[in-house]
């Protein structure tokens, strides 16, 4: 939606606009406007899919305060270099840059408090959150242009080791691999860890299949209800919330098999 946009646009380009106002040295200027472009670049690249850092949401709501003390800290300099502000003809400025922050700050402030419920949909998780041992290779991965259920969204990877490598010894490196970078075993055999780093507390889980021509790495990103889970519709993909059948009625297995002969499961339910 455009207003979304807008704001979203107006939200990081405040810091360079306030600095652009109250800027009294070029050398200075331009050191902290590089500092502060560089800032907004890498927030624009984080919303908008360019690269993706596990600090996501640490990043978004803590934007302005960074960019708040790099302007403060120019500020300083300039007065140290050229003495204090003449108030009759910078007061206003000043005061307009200095109101613009705050709010934004506020803004910030608030939206770092209500992360977890603005940003509980589901996700695709990033290809970097999975490990490779040495000499294990992705052969192909669904990417996130696929479509997302009611509880999650699923990424399939196909893992590929060195010639002559069973694929029970490739799911097992990998299985080691997840598990010393700190992914935890789930009841269903799968494993888990969080997404993002401190706000961000949504799970993503990788559940490892072993085929007769490969390994196939399902990763999933459910969101997180804002509600119990009887209130949540049941849609789950794969054998990564196998565990959850328990909490819906009128379970059906929907197996099926690729044309490699390799097996897929989806469990189907509608909670009434």
């Amino acid at each position: 939606m455009w207003i979304w946009t807008t704001a979203t646009w107006m939200y990081v380009l405040c810091p360079p606009a306030c600095w652009a106002a109250l800027v009294r040295t070029r050398v200075v200027g331009a050191v902290v406007g590089a500092v502060l472009t560089g800032w907004a670049v890498l927030l624009i690249g984080l919303m908008y899919g360019w690269w993706a850092l596990r600090t996501k949401a640490e990043i978004e709501t803590g934007y302005q305060l960074i960019a708040i003390l790099v302007i403060a800290e120019g500020a300083w300099v300039e007065r140290f270099l050229r003495g204090p502000r003449p108030k009759e003809r910078e007061t206003n400025r000043f005061g307009g840059a200095v109101a613009a922050l705050t709010g934004a700050l506020l803004i910030s402030a608030i939206t770092a408090v209500f992360y977890p419920v603005i940003n509980s949909r589901p996700f695709f998780p990033r290809r970097s959150e999975l490990p490779l041992p040495p000499g294990l290779s992705i052969r192909h991965d669904s990417g996130t242009g696929g479509t997302c259920g009611d509880s999650g969204c699923l990424r399939e990877l196909d893992i590929a080791g060195p010639d002559g490598l069973p694929p029970t010894e490739i799911a097992a490196r990998l299985r080691a691999a997840l598990l010393a970078d700190g992914w935890t075993p789930e009841s269903n055999g799968s494993l888990e860890h969080r997404h993002g780093w401190l706000l961000d507390r949504r799970m993503s889980h990788a559940g490892i299949t072993v085929g007769p021509t490969g390994v196939t790495v399902e990763l999933a990103g459910p969101g997180r209800p804002l509600f119990p889970v009887t209130f949540a519709p049941c849609l789950h993909y794969g054998p990564l919330l196998a565990d959850t059948r328990t909490e819906c009625e009128g379970m059906v297995d929907m197996t099926t098999f690729r044309d490699d002969g390799t097996e897929t499961s989806a469990w189907r339910a509608a909670c009434t």
